[in-house]
């Protein structure tokens, strides 16, 4: 279970960044309700498990290799430095606001809309590179470990994604540019930190 707990702490850092498909929750639990959310929801759950599934399988025949790890690790370092350092250097655009556009689709849709707008995005790809060089890494995770990890990861986003969409109407009174800004620098922090490490720990094959 441990393997499966670690995944969860992974997940709740992943869900904590903020982006396109932040907005999108909770522009569409504003609009369209609690419902309509969750669906959006669970199809931004099944992208990042095909995002996450591709990533791995493209480098686990290579995951034994020590020159492919500290490489990996070096790569996986540096993506989460870059990522880190993004929200210094780049304004957010804030969009979350009620337009007003309630539609009667099919619900299933909002889940293949989150497939689309998760999967569109490079950066989900890039990023599960630096997810799998650190974790691969540093806790040699092999076989169905990593597949527990990936089930605690998925599941803690998609539950914290849930609860975006149930608390969407009372948290955007909230969620000033300012706070966002601060949420954001603070996740970047975090990134740069365990971005070095990672670099660090690559670097001294530890």
């Amino acid at each position: 279970m441990t393997i499966f707990y670690t995944g969860i702490i992974y997940g709740l850092f992943l869900a904590i960044l903020i982006g396109p498909v932040f907005f999108a929750l909770i522009r569409t639990s504003i609009d369209n309700g609690f419902k309509s959310g969750v669906f959006l929801a669970i199809g931004i759950a099944i992208s990042d498990a095909f995002a996450a599934s591709v990533v791995y399988l493209g480098i686990k025949d290579f995951t034994e290799n020590t020159s492919f790890q500290a490489g990996m690790g070096m790569v996986g370092g540096l993506i989460m430095f870059i990522f880190g350092l993004i929200p210094f250097i780049k304004k957010r655009k804030i969009d979350y606001e009620k337009d007003g556009k309630k539609t009667n689709k099919n619900q299933f849709l909002y889940t293949l809309e989150g497939v689309i707008l998760n999967s569109i995005n490079p950066f989900v790809y890039i990023f599960w590179v630096g997810i799998w060089g650190k974790v691969l890494l540093q806790y040699k995770y092999v076989g169905v470990e990593v597949w527990i990890f990936m089930l605690g990861l998925i599941t803690a986003v998609l539950m914290t994604d849930i609860l975006k969409s149930y608390l969407a109407n009372k948290i955007t009174k909230y969620l000033t540019p300012q706070l966002l800004s601060l949420i954001d620098k603070g996740t970047g922090i975090a990134l740069i930190i365990f971005g070095f490490r990672l670099l660090l720990f690559a670097y001294i094959g530890k």
